[in-house]
Parts: C-alpha cells; sequence; structure tokens
C-alpha cells in the first residue's frame, strides 16, 4: 500500500517518520512531506499565510502525482478541509489524521469533518464531538512506545553522574509544572527541559538539571532514575494519556503520574504505574519508592512487559489498517501493486 505522511518535520526519531519506517518495515511503499520544515517564512507572521498557501499547493499535486492510497496527517494545523477534499478527488487516496493532542484546543473544528478518519488519544474529545453529531470519522487510537528507540540503557560512570538522580522529571517548564515542582524542592529530583532555568522560584531553578534532552540522553535520565514524574499537560490531556506514559513504561521505569481515566486501561495502577490525585499523595508515592527502591524498579518492569506486548507503535498501526480496511476496503499489497479505488477493486 502505498502512504504519504504529512508532518511537520521529517527528522529522524519525530513522529511522523517512526510511522514511515514501522510502515516500511511492514512493506509497504512510504513518501514523507513536512509542511513546517525549517523555514523562517512559516515562523513569520505576515508570511505564514502565503508559506502555508504554497505548501498546501506542493502537497496536492504530490498527492495527484505519486497517487497514495493512504494519505496520513500527523497533527497537521495548517491543513485546511479544502486542500483535504482536494486531495481525495485527485488522488482518490484515503485521508487520515493522527492527532496526538487535544484536538479540542490545536486543531480548527471545521479540520475535524473533513478527515475520512480522524484517529484521536482523547476521549473527552470523541464524546464531545458526539454530542455535536460528529461521529461517524472518529476513532480513540492511544500513544505509544518505539522499542528501537525506547528501552532501559546501562550508563557509563560519566553518563551516571550527568544524568542519574534519584527522581526525575523530563519535560518542559510551565507555571502549573513549576508549582508542582516547587512543592517537591526537597526530594532527590533532577529537571531537565525547556525553560527550567528562567523559573521565578529560585528553589526550582536549583533542581534544572538541563536543557531538553532525546535519544540516549533521555534514556540515560529514565534508566539512571529510581522513579520518573510524569505531569500531564493540563489542557492536551484530559482523560487521556500522553506520549510520555509510554517511553517511560518501555524504558523500564517507574513513573508516578497524575490519575487519568485512561490510564487504568492502559497499565495497571500499583502495578504497571503508580498514581496520584494530590500533591500530598504525590509525596506518599515518592517516599514509598526512595524508601523501596527494589519495588519501584519491579514496577518498571512490569510496565515494560505492558508496553511491548500491547502499546508498540506496531500495534497503533495494526489498529489503524483494520479500520481503514473496514471502512474503505483497501489492503495491503505487495509493494509496487497500487489500487485506485477505495472499494478495493484495483485500476
Amino acid at each position: 500500500m502505498r502512504w504519504l505522511i504529512v508532518l511537520p518535520f521529517a527528522r529522524p526519531g519525530l513522529m511522523g517518520v517512526d510511522f514511515g519506517d514501522e510502515l516500511r518495515e511492514l512493506g509497504h511503499e512510504v513518501r514523507l512531506f513536512p509542511y513546517r520544515r525549517d523555514n523562517a517564512l512559516y515562523k513569520n507572521t505576515p508570511t505564514k499565510g502565503a508559506y502555508q498557501r504554497v505548501i498546501l499547493k506542493r502537497l496536492e499535486r504530490a498527492c495527484a502525482e505519486w497517487r497514495p492510497e493512504v494519505v496520513l496527517v500527523i497533527k497537521g494545523g495548517p491543513i485546511t478541509p479544502e486542500a483535504i477534499r482536494r486531495m481525495k478527488a485527485r488522488s482518490d487516496a484515503v485521508v487520515v489524521n493522527f492527532f496526538p493532542d487535544n484536538p479540542l484546543w490545536m486543531i480548527p473544528f471545521e479540520c475535524l469533518e473533513a478527515y475520512d478518519v480522524f484517529f484521536t488519544k482523547e476521549r473527552y474529545a470523541l464524546r464531545a464531538l458526539a454530542s455535536v453529531g460528529l461521529r461517524a470519522n472518529l476513532h480513540y487510537l492511544p500513544m505509544y512506545c518505539v522499542p528501537a528507540d525506547h528501552h532501559p540503557v546501562t550508563l557509563t560512570p560519566e553518563e551516571r553522574e550527568r544524568y542519574a538522580s534519584a527522581v526525575s522529571l523530563v519535560g518542559s517548564r510551565y507555571a502549573y509544572r513549576e508549582r508542582l515542582v516547587s512543592e517537591l524542592a526537597h526530594y532527590p529530583l533532577r529537571v531537565w527541559g525547556g525553560g527550567w532555568t528562567r523559573a521565578t522560584d529560585p528553589a526550582v531553578r536549583r533542581l534544572a538539571a538541563g536543557g531538553p534532552v532525546f535519544g540516549h540522553a533521555k534514556l540515560c535520565v529514565y534508566s539512571g532514575s529510581t522513579v520518573s514524574l510524569n505531569p500531564h499537560h493540563p489542557m492536551n490531556d484530559i482523560v487521556g494519556v500522553n506520549t510520555r506514559a509510554f517511553e517511560l513504561a518501555a524504558a523500564g521505569v517507574c513513573q508516578i503520574a497524575d490519575e487519568k481515566d485512561d490510564l487504568a486501561t492502559l497499565f495497571k495502577p500499583g502495578e504497571e504505574v503508580l498514581v496520584y490525585r494530590d500533591v500530598g499523595e504525590l509525596k506518599r508515592r515518592l517516599d514509598d519508592c526512595l524508601a523501596r527502591p527494589d519495588e519501584a524498579r519491579a514496577i518498571g518492569a512490569n510496565a515494560r512487559r505492558r508496553a511491548l506486548a500491547e502499546h508498540t507503535l506496531r500495534h497503533r498501526i495494526d489498529e489503524m489498517l483494520t479500520v481503514i480496511q473496514d471502512r474503505f476496503g483497501l489492503k495491503a499489497r505487495p509493494a509496487g501493486r497500487h489500487a485506485r479505488r477505495r472499494d478495493g477493486s484495483g485500476s
């Protein structure tokens, strides 16, 4: 099957690129189309609209010329409903979206209905959209881990000095998150991510270990921790679970996450993840983990087994393929063969 993946940036390790790698492993033909790129015109408000119109024309031309069977859009805020309809008309492709944030907050409402299938991790959004009559093209699909990228590592003495801590938090600074960290200033906590050195609280600034971490460095932070905190973003994660939950699980580290409705359906609280509902409960969880680190490590090991068994990118792609096949009759074909009709009858 031919897939055109429309994504913000075509950088290794970013969402969308991982879909492409996994689909190629499954024998599909894949092309990537980055719609943001590293272009100053996109970031410059006076030129952003014109740049996006040029990009959309190029995207439509790519669909018409290559004729993919599936166009997979990752996030895709600039992709307009009109562009989606033209892509479907010019290539007869099934156009789907996998949205990693809260779509009610992060994408224009009129875009949601234009997709053939809109995959979202946020059940709250599904209920809200269904309440106004939009349901036929919606499908719940949680986030995932990539085993090749998310796994335990053994730290060298130099890496242990640089990255290890009893408690870690990886994530950007937001005001609400700074408030949480200030409550934990007396714990052996190190914080990684953008903005922490600009925290207003000096006690929080002292906990800042470095800026954003990626790849092996992030795995060193995870594997060098007895426990890692996972406070969800209050606007992007309403009842759904963020990507970090799956990364931490696959890395085999015990995580303490704020309670989300969907979390218990993905990992078993108390055995595969620890949850808290307020700061007092969070502190009790931390105290228990620091007093009994072997039990924390066992929880991390349980989480890794669950993540690899049920929550990899391959699992999500398999479900995505099943939905597309059931709704549109498209089936995976050997490379080089290409169906142009959604009823599966070929050209």
